[in-house]
C-alpha cells in the first residue's frame, strides 16, 4: 500500500485503485475506487465544497493511502470488501439507504439477478453485502454484457425488453416455448450463464476463462464457427475486464501485488527482447504511438508512457496529422514519431512500442536511420498478439502464452494508446461537426 501525504499529492499515481483518507491517528476515514487515483483524490483539495460533510472530511485528511490495481472491475470488489470491513466513518454517512445492498440470485428453473437490502434466510444466493447500490449496478452492467440474464417476472409470456439490446439472451419467456431437445439447449446455455456469473462474483475469474476456453474449442473442433466466436468474444471481454484478476483478498493481504507484477512484467519482457538487443537492460520506461482515422479524415497520433509498468499521464502527447489527407497509416505514424523525435528535451524511453506489425516496423526503422538515433522498438500485431522485432533485415515474431506477464504489460500499454489516439480522432471529427458559436 502506498502512503502519501496529503502536502505531496503531486506524487499520486495516475491509475486505477482503492485509496483511503487517514486521519492524524491513522484512523480510516473514507475509502474510495477511482480509474484515476491521482485526479480524483487531488478534486478533494482543489475547491470548496457545498456538502459539509466533505468539507469536514477533507479537513481531517493527514494521509492518503492507495491500493493500485489492474481493472476498474477489481477496483470495485475491492472497495466493497474494504468498506465493510473497516466501517470507514464517512462511508457509513454517506450510504444510500440504511443497510448495505447485497446482489441476490433467485433459485429458480430460470434465475433471475437482483438488488436486496439483506441477505435472508432462504435458497437464493447472495453477494456481499456491498456500499452503495451504484457499485452494485456498475458490478452487475459490466457482467450483464457478457453473460445476459432476465429480471422479468417468470408468469410474462413475451420477452423481455432486454433481448432486443442483447441483455437478455436467451430470454426465459422465449426458451418456455421451445420443445424438448431445443428447450434443454437453451435452458442449459442460460443456467450457464448465471453460474459463470457467480463464479466472477466469488473471485473465481480464471476457472470462467478455462470453460469458455474449452467451449471455445468444442466448437471450432464441431465447426461451429459461429458459436466459437461467440465465446471467443466473451474471452476477449473477460480478459479486457479483469486483466490478470486477482480477488480482494489477495489484495488485502499483499498490498503491493500490482507493483510487484509490474516489476516482474518488466523484468520477463526485458529477458525476451535481449538476444535482440543486448544492451537492453532494464525496461523502465516504455512509450507506445497509435495512429486513429477515418478515411485519412481528421487524423490523429498518440504517445503514451508507461514508467515502471504505471502510465504516467503528463508524459502522454497527442499529435494532429499534418501531411496526410489520405489513408496511410505507415506514413501517419512515421510523421509522428518524427516529430516525437525533434522534441530534444523529452527523455528518451528504453522501449517503443508500437501497434502493429512489420509494415509499420519498417516505417519506423527508416526514421530512426535517418535520425542517427538507436532505440529499441517493437510492435505488437493485433490479430494473434504477436510481437514482432527487427532483427538487421529479417523480422522475429514471439507468440507468449496468454498468461506471460510480458504480454500482459505489452496489452495494457498498447491498448492506452488506442483509446487515447482515438479519443482525440474522436474530439477532431467532434470540434469539426458540431456548429461553431
Amino acid at each position: 500500500m502506498l502512503a502519501i501525504s496529503i502536502r505531496d499529492l503531486r506524487t499520486l499515481p495516475q491509475i486505477s485503485g482503492v485509496y483511503e483518507f487517514h486521519d492524524a491517528k491513522g484512523m480510516i476515514l473514507y475509502i474510495g475506487k477511482a480509474k484515476n487515483v491521482k485526479k480524483r483524490v487531488s478534486s478533494y483539495f482543489q475547491k470548496k465544497h457545498a456538502d459539509v460533510r466533505v468539507s469536514l472530511l477533507v479537513q481531517q485528511i493527514v494521509t492518503v493511502r492507495i491500493i493500485p490495481v489492474n481493472s476498474e472491475f477489481e477496483a470495485l470488489l475491492l472497495e466493497a470488501e474494504l468498506i465493510n470491513q473497516y466501517q470507514p466513518k464517512y462511508n457509513v454517512i454517506w450510504k444510500d439507504d440504511k443497510h448495505y445492498i447485497y446482489i441476490q440470485i433467485t433459485d429458480e428453473e430460470f434465475p433471475r439477478i437482483f438488488f436486496a437490502r439483506k441477505a435472508e434466510k432462504s435458497h437464493n444466493t447472495f453477494f456481499g453485502p456491498f456500499p452503495s447500490s451504484s457499485i452494485v449496478r456498475e458490478i452487475l452492467s459490466y457482467l450483464r454484457t457478457i453473460f445476459p440474464y432476465c429480471t422479468q417476472n417468470p408468469t410474462v409470456k413475451k420477452a423481455c425488453f432486454y433481448t432486443h439490446i442483447g441483455l437478455c439472451n436467451p430470454c426465459p419467456a422465449t426458451i418456455r416455448t421451445y420443445q424438448s431437445g431445443k428447450y434443454l439447449l437453451a435452458k442449459r446455455t442460460y443456467r450457464k450463464n448465471i453460474l459463470f456469473i457467480k463464479k466472477l462474483l466469488s473471485g473465481q475469474a480464471k476457472s470462467v476463462q478455462s470453460a469458455l476456453q474449452r467451449e471455445m474449442e468444442r466448437c471450432s473442433i464441431e465447426q461451429q464457427y459461429e458459436k466459437a466466436g461467440e465465446f471467443r468474444n466473451k474471452i476477449e471481454k473477460i480478459d479486457y475486464l479483469l486483466t490478470s484478476f486477482h480477488t480482494p483478498q489477495e489484495y488485502i493481504n499483499e498490498p503491493f501485488l500490482f507493483l510487484e507484477e509490474s516489476k516482474k512484467e518488466q523484468d520477463e519482457l526485458a529477458k525476451i527482447l535481449s538476444p535482440f538487443y543486448p544492451a537492453i537492460g532494464k525496461i523502465r520506461r516504455i512509450e507506445c504511438y497509435d495512429v486513429s482515422n477515418v478515411s485519412g479524415k481528421f487524423a490523429a497520433g498518440a504517445m503514451t508512457t508507461f514508467v515502471d509498468g504505471l502510465p504516467v499521464k503528463e508524459y502522454y502527447r497527442k499529435f494532429r496529422i499534418r501531411l496526410q489527407s489520405t489513408p496511410n497509416d505507415f506514413a501517419m505514424l512515421s510523421e509522428v514519431l518524427q516529430r516525437r523525435l525533434h522534441h530534444f528535451g523529452w527523455p528518451l524511453p528504453h522501449l517503443i512500442v508500437i501497434d502493429g506489425g512489420k509494415p509499420q516496423l519498417i516505417a519506423i526503422r527508416k526514421i530512426f536511420a535517418k535520425s542517427n538515433i538507436s532505440i529499441p522498438f517493437i510492435g505488437l500485431a493485433k490479430a494473434e498478439e504477436e510481437i514482432v522485432i527487427p532483427d538487421k533485415v529479417h523480422f522475429q515474431k514471439i507468440r507468449l502464452r496468454k498468461s506471460a506477464s510480458a504480454l500482459h504489460l505489452l496489452q495494457r500499454i498498447r491498448d492506452e494508446a488506442h483509446r487515447f489516439s482515438h479519443a482525440y480522432h474522436q474530439h477532431l471529427r467532434l470540434r469539426y461537426l458540431l456548429p461553431k458559436n
